[in-house]
C-alpha cells in the first residue's frame, strides 16, 4: 500500500541523474519526472544506458551521483515498483510453473520469512486472469510461447500490486497478436492509475502508442510527446547514422532497423 505521501510524489524525479555499468559511465546528468499514470516509451541505440536507467529505478543498481526519488522513496525502498526486464535474462529452464513465478512478485510485500496465505495466492489467481494467463499456471515456463511468457511477467508486476512498473523490451520476438494483447493489458492498468516505462527499440510503436518518450543515449536527448520528441535533430543526435528518417507531411516516418552492437 502506498502512503498519502506516496500519492502526492510524482512517481519518479531524476536530478542529474548518473550511473555506471561495469566501470563505464552508462548515464550522465538525468533530470527529469515521470507523472502518474503515464506511459513513456524509453528509446535509444543499444548501449544508450535504458536497461541501467531502469535498475537505478528499481533499487538494483546504485547511482553514482544525483539523486532519484520513486513516489518520495530512495530506489529500492519501496515495494511499488515492478521490474520485469528483458525474457533473456529469464532462465526459462528453471522448474518452476506459471503460478510460481507470479507468487514471486508477492515475495516484497509478505517477506522471505513467511509462507504465502490464502489472500496472497488469490491476488495471484487474480493477476493471472487479467492478463489472461489463467488456463496456463500449471505449465512450465519453458513450455509456453514468448508472447505468454511476457504476459507472465507482467501478471508478476500485477500480482506484486505495482503502481510504477518498468518493461524491459517487452516486445521483443513477440508477434502482433501478443503485442495486442500486452498493449490491452497497458491500457488496463493506465486505468487503474498505473505508471508504466517501457524500453523499446521501435520508434514508429513509440510514437503512435505512447504518451511521452525519453530518447536516451547515456544522456536524455530529448523528453517530450512523440510529436515534440522525435524530431529529426534529436533522432541523429541520438542515433547518428544508424537510421534514415523521411518526412511524410507532418510525420515522421523511422525506416532503419535501429539495432547495432553497444551495451544497454
Amino acid at each position: 500500500m502506498i502512503d498519502q505521501h506516496d500519492v502526492q510524489a510524482p512517481p519518479i524525479v531524476a536530478r542529474a541523474l548518473g550511473a555506471r555499468y561495469d566501470g563505464d559511465l552508462a548515464l550522465q546528468d538525468l533530470t527529469f519526472e515521470v507523472q502518474a499514470g503515464q506511459r513513456v516509451a524509453v528509446v535509444g541505440p543499444n548501449g544508450a544506458g535504458k536497461t541501467t536507467l531502469f535498475k537505478v529505478i528499481a533499487g538494483i543498481l546504485d547511482p553514482t551521483h544525483g539523486s532519484i526519488a520513486i513516489h518520495g522513496h530512495g530506489p529500492g525502498k519501496h515495494v511499488c515498483v515492478g521490474y520485469v526486464p528483458q525474457r533473456t535474462q529469464v532462465d526459462l529452464k528453471f522448474p518452476v510453473t506459471v503460478r510460481e513465478v507470479v507468487m514471486m512478485g508477492r515475495v516484497r510485500d509478505i517477506g522471505l520469512l513467511r509462507w504465502p496465505n490464502r489472500e496472497d495466492w488469490e491476488k495471484v489467481e487474480a493477476a493471472l486472469k487479467r492478463v489472461g494467463m489463467a488456463a496456463d499456471s500449471d505449465r512450465r515456463i519453458g513450455e509456453i510461447s514468448t508472447g505468454q511468457q511476457q504476459r507472465m511477467l507482467l501478471a508478476q508486476a500485477v500480482a506484486q500490486e505495482a503502481q510504477l512498473v518498468l518493461l524491459d523490451e517487452p516486445l521483443s520476438g513477440v508477434d502482433m497478436p501478443s503485442q495486442e494483447a500486452i498493449f490491452e493489458i497497458l491500457d488496463d492498468l493506465r486505468r487503474d492509475g498505473v505508471t508504466v516505462l517501457v524500453a523499446t527499440h521501435d520508434l514508429n510503436l513509440a510514437a503512435e502508442r505512447f504518451d511521452q518518450v525519453m530518447l536516451l543515449n547515456r544522456r536524455i536527448i530529448a523528453f517530450d510527446s512523440p510529436e515534440q520528441a522525435f524530431t529529426r535533430a534529436a533522432l541523429e543526435a541520438a542515433y547518428g547514422g544508424h537510421l534514415h528518417v523521411i518526412e511524410r507531411g507532418e510525420r515522421l516516418a523511422i525506416l532503419a532497423d535501429t539495432h547495432h552492437e553497444g551495451r544497454e
